[in-house]
């Protein structure tokens, strides 16, 4: 994927240009695998997911009958410029819930509530909706992600299923609860990037764009608590060793052990730490194979246990990881 792609992640951390709207598609590949979770769920959406343009909110009333979800809220933030879902209007909370019927439901179902504030995800009005056992499906804004992710790990009892930037697992907001077990890559892989459309005052470059405006952003993955998502979490041996090839693995100048450069180099006689890419995280369960033991990063304490240094030179930040015993 070009520089150009990745520049929109980039541009949207420095300018908070965060109109990314996940596909229709995007969120029907992920969510038809979680229809046991869907079951008797309250499901919110709480990131300036309005009904008639988000397709978070569109997909839910499309399968809230056949799937036997229990209602839906969702809400709009009122925001301070021109966007692509702002029509001008106040901050509003709109719900419907499930009145036994096993077909589609539609826009003119929601009833909708005025909100006295501007309706961020974080905000009073919408924070109060995340009831113990409801279950948050949503694209939170690119440059508010680990602010979105402080919020969940204050309510530990919610479920939630988001797209994110791959590199959000590394946060001090997320990666506590990536190591707890609560936050794991979703079904469906996108190494190659996802969809997105954007307003049309986003400049389209690169090579990545389809007929219909959509553009591709590399590096996007799907996050999750559920524990459906461990099922595909396999890993399978390498057939790559360690003894007799160490020169393929130096170890860092500034902890106690090898990198590897790819997650298909990674030896399956070694029982020490690893440096591995954070590619390795779409695999990996908190059961599995590997015990995931922290990250290299800057050395900044806590997970982050060191800066992946060789031989004076700063590599790419890393998953630190060893093998569980008897594996």
């Amino acid at each position: 994927m070009g520089a150009s792609q990745h520049g929109f992640l980039n541009n949207a951390q420095r300018a908070k240009a965060d109109e990314f709207y996940t596909t229709y598609e995007a969120i029907d590949a992920e969510l038809k695998h979680y229809r046991a979770d869907l079951r008797d769920r309250h499901v919110i959406c709480p990131c300036n997911d309005r009904p008639g343009k988000s397709m978070f909110v569109q997909w839910i009333l499309d399968h809230m009958g056949e799937y036997g979800m229990a209602s839906l809220t969702c809400t709009s933030y009122e925001a301070g410029r021109d966007t692509l879902f702002d029509d001008g209007t106040q901050a509003r909370r709109w719900h419907v819930g499930n009145d036994g019927r096993t077909g589609a439901y539609a826009t003119e179902d929601l009833t909708a509530v005025p909100l006295d504030g501007d309706g961020s995800f974080d905000g009073p009005e919408v924070e109060t909706l995340l009831e113990p056992g409801t279950l948050v499906l949503t694209n939170p804004p690119f440059s508010l992600a680990t602010r979105f992710m402080r919020m969940i790990g204050r309510h530990p009892d919610v479920d939630y299923l988001i797209v994110a930037n791959q590199n959000l697992i590394t946060s001090n907001d997320t990666l506590p609860l990536v190591m707890a077990g609560r936050c794991v890559a979703g079904l469906t892989c996108h190494t190659g990037g996802m969809f997105f459309h954007m307003p049309d005052s986003y400049p389209r470059t690169g090579t990545g764009i389809r007929a219909d405006g959509a553009i591709n952003v590399p590096a996007i993955t799907w996050l999750t608590g559920l524990k459906t998502a461990w099922a595909d979490k396999t890993w399978t041996p390498t057939g790559r060793t360690y003894e007799g090839h160490e020169d393929e693995y130096p170890k860092y100048d500034t902890i106690d052990a090898i990198e590897v450069s790819s997650i298909r180099m990674i030896p399956d006689d070694h029982t020490g730490l690893m440096g591995v890419p954070i590619s390795l995280f779409q695999r990996w369960r908190p059961d599995g194979e590997f015990e995931l033991v922290g990250i290299l990063s800057g050395g900044t304490g806590g997970y982050d246990k060191a800066s992946p240094m060789i031989g004076g030179r700063q590599k790419y930040n890393r998953l630190l990881i060893r093998r569980r015993a008897g594996r």
